[in-house]
């Protein structure tokens, strides 16, 4: 399997996940992202841990060909950038932006959830 499909099927899982997570319990997340930026040390392992994994695929995988494997990498790239954010300016995450978008959780579990399931079909080539 290429490793783009692989990543993209990956991808979808986790964005179907969130999604559902976001339609069910969506009430609950601006609770659980405010908690989760009170710890200074798990948003900077979360950074870490971001930065960690989209590295390793855009060694080896950084496609800019504006086909379908494009979006892949700009999804990677925007995990990399939300990696470095957390490690370099987790303020910006405060609780001020998390109230921001609390009223539209739920249109993006739906997007989340249909992104996610699109990403995962795609044909093993």
């Amino acid at each position: 399997m290429d490793i783009t499909i692989y990543v993209a099927k990956i991808l979808g899982v986790y964005f179907v996940v969130s999604g559902v997570f976001l339609l069910l319990k969506g009430k609950t997340i601006s609770h659980i992202l405010k908690d989760f930026f009170q710890h200074p040390a798990v948003i900077y392992l979360t950074g870490v841990i971001l930065l960690f994994l989209s590295t390793a695929y855009l060694i080896g995988h950084n496609i800019w060909n504006g086909t379908w494997q494009t979006l892949i990498t700009v999804f990677v790239w925007l995990i990399f950038f939300k990696g470095l954010s957390y490690i370099f300016i987790p303020e910006a995450f405060n609780e001020n932006s998390i109230k921001k978008y609390k009223g539209f959780y739920y249109i993006y579990g739906l997007i989340a959830i249909i992104v996610g399931i699109v990403l995962f079909m795609l044909p093993n080539y």
